[in-house]
């Protein structure tokens, strides 16, 4: 089977090569709608998260396994994800409830399928609906091996059946992470234009409408992704990856909005977030205080540690520690690459 575009998991196009797998699925995750932020904030971020990237929850959310992609619940007590295993050429949608002091077990969403991998699940501002991306085949769809986008609607309890989003924006090019905002604009990357950009497409008279790309300062000859916008569009923070500004194969970017035509040129958030490895997959509470993204980061002395006794590396290669792409937290000042925009 053909590996699947980096830009369907923001990492090296050969880092995964999907094939099929067997598993079970489990029951759906209780929603709640209709708020912008739970009254409380969110409990399960670290007490003591500050401007230094935190991994997640480790042994809940963070573990040994590859993980990318994060979504929360307007409630903020469920969080979604996409969970990976390159062995087994396997990746499915997965979700964990806060039960008030930690997070129960993860259980698979259960419109997945054993031998079509999901990818980039988002969940839209009033948690009705949830987006991803697979290739899928359905009527209509153009011919060739690609990624489509997908949405799933919550109603009545439970995750309807899946359906592709149509429109002008399904090309038969590769459309990954699909960004919904308050608007009912699309946000979302594709390389039909032989390069991953971001674009966005308006929603009129139930479906969706041309792809329109982001103007020249966000979409350059590097490759652009994973594109978490602000509800509002106020602002955006995505990936670029191998940049000559980064500092690692790929990081996270900010830009504000002027204008539909207009953003402020892209700001790396710097080397206290990013780092020397994959850096991704960015979520932002709707406050626009905390910073959870995805990221191949590594302890400084990790690989000391574990030449110490085989026990040691036994220990760190099942945990959290042994370089797994996982969650990572921390608190972020808007107001700050604001003001370096000149706004």
């Amino acid at each position: 089977m053909n590996s699947i575009p980096w830009s369907s998991f923001r990492f090296p196009i050969l880092l995964i090569s999907l094939t099929a797998a067997v598993w079970a699925c489990h029951p759906e995750a209780p929603q709640e709608t209709g708020s912008q932020a739970p009254a409380n904030g969110y409990p399960w971020l670290p007490d003591d998260l500050g401007p230094v990237p935190q991994i997640l929850r480790p042994g809940e959310l963070s573990t040994a396994i590859d993980k990318f992609n994060f979504t929360v619940s307007p409630g903020g007590d469920t969080v979604f994800y996409c969970a990976t295993n390159q062995k087994l050429g396997f990746t499915a949608p997965a979700y964990q409830i806060w039960n008030g002091t930690a997070f129960d077990p993860p259980q698979w969403l259960p419109f997945a399928e054993a031998e079509i991998p999901m990818a980039d699940l988002q969940m839209s501002p009033d948690g009705k609906h949830l987006y991803y991306s697979t290739f899928k085949d359905y009527p209509g769809k153009a011919e060739g091996f690609h990624f489509d986008l997908w949405q799933v609607q919550w109603k009545n309890g439970a995750w309807q059946d899946p359906q592709p989003v149509k429109g002008e924006l399904a090309s038969a090019g590769n459309e990954f992470y699909p960004l919904p905002t308050n608007s009912g604009r699309l946000y979302f990357n594709s390389d039909f234009e032989n390069i991953s950009d971001l674009y966005y497409a308006d929603f009129k008279d139930g479906v969706y409408g041309k792809a329109i790309a982001l103007p020249a300062n966000i979409n350059t000859e590097a490759r652009e992704a994973d594109a978490f916008v602000a509800a509002d569009e106020s602002y955006i923070v995505f990936v670029r990856v191998d940049a000559e500004d980064g500092f690692g194969n790929s990081d996270l970017y900010i830009s504000f909005r002027r204008s539909d035509t207009s953003w402020t040129d892209p700001q790396n958030l710097g080397p206290t977030i990013n780092s020397d490895q994959i850096d991704g997959s960015p979520w932002l509470s709707p406050n626009g205080q905390y910073l959870v993204f995805t990221t191949g980061r590594k302890g400084a002395q990790i690989k000391q540690e574990a030449i110490t006794d085989y026990e040691a590396f036994k220990g760190i290669n099942e945990s959290s520690r042994n370089g797994s792409l996982n969650f990572y937290a921390c608190k972020i000042d808007l107001e700050y690459y604001r003001k370096k925009a000149q706004l």
